[in-house]
């Protein structure tokens, strides 16, 4: 009984050690919640709300109902008519759509008479998964369509077994897939890849910098020397700024000639924005540095709180159009979203910076929000 009693005795004693350590205790009831809410509802390899622009200068009876049914689809969001061909390259660039539909002139007579009508399907190859599902759907869409004309040209012929015969595949389907026609996985995921990287190690490091000074006893001694928390702070970012600038260099290389992706647009240009990027994430470990306790808790939040995020929210995995709103909302606050979506415009589609300018602003409030929660939240008193 004694025996029994002393064990209890410990067992509350943990209890009451895990009770009074509120931040581990946040990240143990509320992981579990993260992660069934980000696997159970991002984790998906269909595609949905996937941005279509239309080029019809026929705007006929066909078009209009093969139109309509796109709009009707879960798969598809009709966000542009384009009135003049020379849009197409435009529109990809500036993220209005993923897929440009272009039909034939004069198609609903070439549909009923010739039997040659032609649709021209163009997809941004950056991103295969997208191109490649949205082209398949697209055909499917466009088969049922034919299926369709094809019962009513026969319902509605005097001789049905002459309708029959010509109601064939009329609707001829061509797709072109720009900035990857050779359609090479690489070009998706290793924008995706640099992310995650620059992320995790960047954030890894610094978050154990200061909990550290704080777990050795050394932070007094940063305490009563004669430096304000900006110098601190940078003091603690600049070594890990200049070994994360070397692992940008080496990624860059690997990526160019192991993994075949070219660099399209300006180096100089995919450099400012890894940098920026590499000082959000440092930046960020330095907060989680200054509010947790423990080194152990630090690279629980760096690596596995910030990896999830990460890998689920910024369009590296899964589209994000794709997933509930909800979901789309939280990624706005994933600073590696706008850091992928950066680098698959200069790097792999080869806008200018000035097609960038949301995602560098963007970049830059995250460093400036990071930065004042660092400064604000670091105790100069022990």
């Amino acid at each position: 009984m004694r025996k029994l009693k002393r064990f209890f005795s410990f067992v509350y004693k943990e209890f009451c050690h895990i009770l009074r350590d509120v931040k581990t205790l946040i990240v143990l009831l509320f992981m579990p919640v993260i992660l069934i809410m980000l696997f159970g509802m991002a984790l998906s390899t269909e595609i949905k709300n996937v941005k279509v622009a239309i080029y019809d200068p026929s705007m006929d009876i066909a078009t209009q109902r093969i139109v309509r049914q796109l709009d009707a689809s879960t798969y598809f969001t009709i966000t542009r008519m384009i009135v003049n061909q020379a849009e197409i390259n435009d529109i990809f660039l500036d993220g209005t759509a993923e897929i440009v539909m272009v039909f034939q002139e004069n198609f609903y007579n070439r549909v009923l008479h010739d039997g040659d009508a032609s649709i021209q399907v163009i997809a941004d190859g950056s991103n295969t998964n997208v191109a490649t599902m949205g082209v398949f759907y697209l055909s499917s869409i466009i088969s049922s369509f034919q299926q369709e004309m094809a019962r009513e040209m026969v319902m509605n012929a005097a001789d049905p077994e002459q309708a029959a015969a010509m109601a064939g595949d009329v609707i001829n389907i061509t797709s072109r897939m720009l900035y990857n026609p050779q359609m090479q996985s690489s070009f998706n995921f290793v924008p995706g890849v640099m992310g995650m990287i620059l992320m995790l190690i960047c954030a890894m490091m610094t978050s154990i910098s200061i909990v550290r000074e704080k777990q050795r006893g050394t932070m007094e001694v940063l305490l009563v020397s004669p430096v304000n928390p900006m110098s601190v702070i940078l003091a603690k970012t600049i070594p890990y700024f200049v070994l994360s600038s070397l692992n940008l260099v080496t990624i860059l290389v690997l990526s160019v000639h192991l993994l075949g992706v070219p660099i399209a647009g300006s180096l100089l240009e995919l450099f400012v924005v890894s940098l920026i990027f590499i000082l959000v994430s440092l930046s960020l470990g330095i907060f989680i540095s200054n509010v947790v306790d423990t080194q152990e808790v630090a690279i629980l939040i760096s690596s596995l709180v910030l990896m999830l995020p990460t890998m689920m929210l910024s369009g590296m995995l899964f589209p994000i159009e794709s997933m509930p709103l909800p979901l789309q909302w939280a990624s706005w606050f994933v600073p590696a979203k706008w850091y992928v979506e950066a680098v698959k415009l200069i790097m792999i589609q080869g806008v200018s910076a000035a097609m960038c300018w949301k995602h560098f602003t963007i970049l830059c409030a995250f460093l400036v929000a990071h930065v004042t929660l660092s400064i604000s939240f670091f105790k100069d008193r022990l």
